[in-house]
């Protein structure tokens, strides 16, 4: 017997051209001048064992394309879960967990807790407790935010809040009070720019003895005066107002349908009857025509008072009468429309005498009332 032409070595590499490489049965037998037939008696007698190793490579295949569609299913749960969940990620603990609550039918607790980076124990113990002790008192103290921001009127800000809260007995921070405002959509009213009023020149200019000097130290020292005008179904109402700087208190007021020197002198009149000063009064009002007019000047000089005016176009030298308007109209006006001036009479005189003079806190008082504060001075 002869010896053989080709190795087994070159029959296994003759037949991985056909099976790997990609080369038919007739190209190798051109490329290597071997018979057809011999290549096909090479595949049939090779062709076990390459088809064991055929099975073993389509296997660990399936295996690692198995685990990257289970790789790309995590990352499309993560992103998924991120994206509904944006509102939570920098929030606490607990909102977490009750979006977790909230979204666990649609993916796992196991990764929606790695995802949001919050300890799964620590997930089933909120839900066994879902409302710990601090959102127990949260919800309380929003009982009395809501009852002193009734009593406002709907306008306290959370400041003001907390100084009813701290009167009460609450020992809660202003910080607190002003999270579960904002947490609870309640906010204070906010003001906006009114329209500039020019007046017309006084007969007589007197001096600015205020010099934007608004703090006093007693009652009945300095009084400031200013007119506004409020929005009806009938037309414009004018309201006008003296406040005693001592303790903001509104002591004189006015309202009448047209801007006449009766509007600004019955204010003044009412001041005078309500406070009967002893000694001379400083009266500061603007450069309007109705605090020039002759019967403004006699009756100040008949009553004690002395005259005083800012700048004429300067509203910061009467700026305690123009913030005093913009709490009425940010507060109260603001937030209704009058069919009749009858009805805008009535809501700003509850205004003042009820809500302002009384009740209403003020900053520059430290947060009491202008007659709370009056009354601990005397």
């Amino acid at each position: 017997m002869g010896t053989p032409r080709f190795t087994p070595e070159f029959k296994e590499e003759a037949v991985r051209q056909i099976t790997e490489r990609g080369y038919s049965v007739a190209e190798v037998s051109d490329r290597l001048g071997v018979s057809a037939h011999s290549l096909y008696k090479w595949l049939r007698a090779i062709k076990p064992d390459n088809s064991e190793q055929h099975a073993r490579d389509l296997l660990e295949a399936k295996s690692e394309i198995l685990k990257l569609r289970a790789q790309l299913k995590r990352t499309e749960e993560e992103r998924d879960i991120l994206k509904k969940g944006r509102a939570v990620l920098c929030k606490g603990a607990r909102l977490k967990y009750r979006f977790i609550n909230e979204h666990r039918t649609v993916w796992g607790v196991m990764t929606m807790c790695r995802v949001l980076d919050v300890a799964r124990a620590g997930f089933y113990a909120w839900l066994h407790n879902p409302v710990s002790a601090r959102d127990k008192d949260n919800q309380r103290l929003l009982t009395l935010i809501r009852d002193s921001y009734s009593l406002s009127g709907g306008v306290y800000g959370y400041r003001r809040v907390h100084s009813d809260l701290n009167e009460i007995g609450e020992t809660c921070g202003k910080n607190r009070v002003g999270r579960i405002m904002q947490l609870n959509r309640i906010k204070a009213v906010r003001g906006y720019k009114a329209p500039r009023r020019i007046a017309g020149r006084p007969s007589v200019v007197a001096p600015n003895r205020v010099q934007r000097q608004f703090t006093v130290v007693r009652a009945n020292q300095v009084w400031v005066t200013d007119i506004t005008y409020i929005r009806t179904w009938q037309g414009w109402l004018y309201l006008a107002v003296v406040i005693d700087l001592f303790a903001r208190n509104v002591v004189g007021w006015s309202m009448k349908p047209t801007l006449s020197r009766e509007l600004a002198l019955d204010a003044l009149m009412m001041a005078v009857w309500r406070r009967k000063p002893d000694g001379e009064v400083i009266v500061h009002s603007d450069q309007g025509s109705q605090y020039g007019s002759d019967d403004w000047q006699r009756f100040c000089r008949a009553n004690n008072l002395v005259p005083s005016m800012s700048r004429r176009g300067n509203c910061w030298d009467n700026a305690v009468a123009e913030s005093f308007f913009s709490s009425l109209k940010k507060e109260r006006i603001r937030k209704r429309i009058y069919k009749t001036r009858d009805l805008a009479r009535a809501d700003i005189f509850d205004y003042i005498e009820v809500f302002y003079n009384r009740a209403r806190r003020h900053s520059h008082l430290g947060g009491v009332s202008p007659e709370a504060f009056e009354q601990a001075s005397s």
